[in-house]
């Protein structure tokens, strides 16, 4: 049958701890089992009906979650990576922002977080609906090591601990702890390491860390070639919380189960599962240059390596062979006197050649020291040393990954060169090496903005016609505008490792970047830095640079509004002036400003081209046509195109109230506003003009005087930017 995003058959949705729970009344527990089914049932038809399907798994035991669903536990940023009967720590972000996923509580903060691996039988079981298992599997094997009687227990404690949680959380049924599909091996320990908090505030992230153990069977299935698939599994996780009083009611204690993903990933011999070399965890040589020794100097010199897994391992034990690198041979700079040997050019002083480091952090950088004594009959020329790298993925695993690498170094040995010879001096031009180009690269989005992040995809080409390259280590590097970089690495992981380029091959890489905010709109280049062998030429190095343009986005402001006067009557004028600012970096080509409102004739004026950092004026006279209906808020827009003609538009507006005429009817007028026989004005006539004098002149000092504090605020605005 088809698995849905939960690992369950289409139309069932898991249930358990992480069912959907309705919010309890003020100071109440009791969940709703009725609606939990309901709930169930209505998200299973969703996903069903609108054909949501996930990732399809990629083998019949394995089930990717959509962890979308999620509130509270979260994956790691990378996808992680086990490997059968391998130790791993599994990472989980745990955390709410109050918007994502389906339960969010009803306040800023939760107390009392505790966050365990789920031992909820209902999640660690791939059998089908209405059917279970409750006898112990492993109720009768006898083994002589006292194994199946831990196995035995450890099936118990698992079995009545998740079936006891069932039954708390209104759950009426149970399922065996060994349905085939939980990755990890079931002990008495696993379901007890517990991480809490206090308190988490919304929006706050904790990064968890827990210890497991893939079972060895964990990809059990074939394909049809007989070869083992590796596979997606979701892994649940629960979390206690207490929900502190708040106004809607819903607070108390909680419990949910909700999923991270991991993919595990075959290891070649499972009875010999540190033998695999997939993805090796580390960089050797990286930043230095060929240590290199003469005769008969002591040598000392040290060999970088870099962790980067992505994750801190431990007991790191570094382990130098007494013999050259398998399937490589010594690169002679010289013709050698026929006694010259061309083995291990070191004498053996030391018992052995391991180093030890207890833990070597994500991306962390050590140097292996060694102080060696060349041989006196040592060949002049490049030697390829074998390193043995071992480490464990946990502290305290019971099983280490063991890693092989290979390191050259130079030595120099005058009275080994066979001097009838005519080669001569050494010259690196003399050999071959391979030329690793850009064939082609692209960014998503297509267009970088400043100060957003894209992904730069660089198609990397082996052009040589018959020489390959290996150990390759590809860098970028960033251009610079005073002192800072354009282009900045996400997380500062700027380098990829490649194993092996074939001539004529051609491999993808990707990067996660971000365009600085402050620089101007143009192409900046980026080197891409290259270290690789080839068969007779180790550690070449190449550069290649490629160009990407930046754009910025058009930004403008509106100010110093002057609407004069700021009310008329219907056919009267009043005059508007204001300042459009070209904050960005980029020129706003063809500004116009276009007033349109019920109450005034609509009018647009032309404000042309506005270079980064000046400002355009607009100065329009509006007419009223109607009287104003509203707060009088005359809508302004303001229009203007990009470099290729694009066209944007900002909104403003301005305050203007038009009023209906006022008419006078002569008949109505006072007898003191009447002229007098003479012609001369009356005493309340005089009166009323004085005072619409003093209210005008009233007025005109207001209006000044409000034009120098806006003068005044502009320049301490000034003042202060400078």
């Amino acid at each position: 049958m088809r698995k849905d995003y939960l690992g369950e058959t289409a139309g069932r949705i898991t249930t358990g701890e992480e069912a959907p729970q309705p919010m309890p009344a003020k100071g109440g527990k009791r969940h709703s089992f009725r609606f939990h089914r309901l709930w169930a049932a209505l998200l299973s038809l969703v996903l069903v009906t609108t054909g949501v399907t996930g990732k399809a798994p990629m083998s019949a035991e394995a089930s990717y979650v959509n962890t979308n669903m999620n509130t509270f536990v979260h994956d790691a940023a990378d996808m992680q990576t086990g490997y059968p009967g391998q130790d791993m720590q599994i990472h989980v972000r745990i955390g709410y922002n109050g918007v994502n996923g389906l339960y969010n509580p009803a306040t800023d903060e939760i107390r009392n977080v505790r966050v365990r691996l789920s031992n909820d039988q209902s999640y660690l079981s791939v059998n089908q609906p209405g059917t279970t298992h409750k006898s112990n599997p492993y109720k009768n094997d006898t083994g002589e090591d006292g194994e199946d009687s831990k196995q035995k227990d450890a099936w118990e404690e698992g079995y009545q601990s998740g079936k006891s949680n069932a039954l708390k959380n209104g759950m009426n049924y149970a399922y065996p702890v060994d349905g085939g599909v939980y990755p990890f091996e079931i002990n008495a320990s696993l379901f007890t390491q517990e991480q809490t908090a206090a308190v988490l505030k919304k929006g706050e992230y904790l990064d968890l860390t827990f210890n497991v153990t893939v079972r060895s069977d964990a990809l059990t299935m074939k394909d049809n070639a007989g070869k083992t698939s590796d596979g997606y599994f979701g892994v649940p996780f629960t979390i206690w919380y207490d929900v502190p009083a708040n106004s809607t009611g819903a607070q108390g204690s909680f419990v949910k189960t909700e999923f991270v993903n991991v993919f595990i990933a075959p290891s070649g011999d499972i009875s010999n599962p540190g033998t695999q070399t997939k993805d090796q965890a580390f960089v050797i040589g990286e930043n230095q240059e060929t240590p290199s020794g003469v005769y008969p100097n002591v040598m000392n010199y040290g060999v970088n390596l870099r962790n980067r897994s992505g994750r801190p391992v431990y007991d790191v034990k570094v382990t130098l062979d007494t013999n050259l690198a398998e399937k490589s041979a010594v690169q002679l700079t010289e013709s050698a006197k026929s006694q010259a040997s061309k083995d291990f050019p070191f004498n053996i002083n030391e018992a052995n050649y391991d180093r030890n480091y207890e833990r070597v952090e994500a991306g962390e950088s050590i140097s292996v020291p060694y102080s060696m004594s060349i041989k006196q009959n040592a060949a002049t020329g490049y030697y390829p040393l074998h390193y043995r790298v071992s480490y464990k993925r946990a502290p305290g695993a019971n099983v280490s990954v063991t890693e092989d690498y290979t390191f050259f170094v130079n030595i120099r040995n005058s009275g080994m060169i066979d001097s009838s010879s005519t080669k001569g001096e050494f010259n690196e031009n003399d050999r071959t090496k391979a030329r690793i180009i850009v064939d082609s690269y692209a960014t998503e989005p297509e267009k970088v903005y400043a100060g957003e992040p894209f992904k730069l995809v660089l198609n990397m080409k082996n052009a040589s016609s018959s020489i390959n390259a290996s150990n390759i280590l590809f860098s970028l590097s960033s251009a610079k505008v005073s002192d800072t970089p354009v282009f900045n690495m996400e997380g500062g992981a700027n380098s990829v490792v490649v194993n092996s380029l074939a001539a004529g091959e051609t491999t993808t890489l990707s990067f996660q970047l971000e365009a600085a905010a402050g620089v101007d709109p143009k192409s900046y280049p980026i080197t891409v830095e290259e270290k690789y062998d080839s068969p007779e030429f180790k550690n070449a190095s190449e550069k290649v640079d490629i160009n990407i343009p930046i754009y910025q986005n058009a930004r403008l402001s509106a100010s110093n509004f002057e609407v004069t006067p700021e009310s008329i009557e219907v056919g009267s004028e009043s005059n508007v002036t204001f300042g459009i600012n070209n904050t960005g970096k980029v020129i706003l080509y063809n500004v116009e400003a276009v007033f349109e409102a019920p109450s005034i004739k609509k009018i647009s004026t032309y404000v042309g081209n506005i270079e980064p950092g000046k400002t355009g004026n607009v100065d329009v006279t509006l007419s009223g046509t109607a009287a104003t209906e509203d707060e009088g808020k005359i809508p302004v827009t303001i229009r203007y195109e990009d470099v290729n003609g694009s066209p944007f538009e900002e909104k403003t507006e301005v305050t203007l109230y038009v009023t209906e005429p006022v008419e006078t009817d002569p008949e109505m007028e006072e007898p003191g506003m009447q002229e007098k026989p003479d012609g001369s004005l009356g005493l309340i006539q005089k009166a009323a003009i004085l005072v619409a004098i003093a209210a005008a002149l009233a007025a005109s000092v207001l209006t000044i005087r409000k034009r120098r504090q806006r003068k005044q605020r502009e320049n301490e605005r000034n003042d202060e930017t400078i």
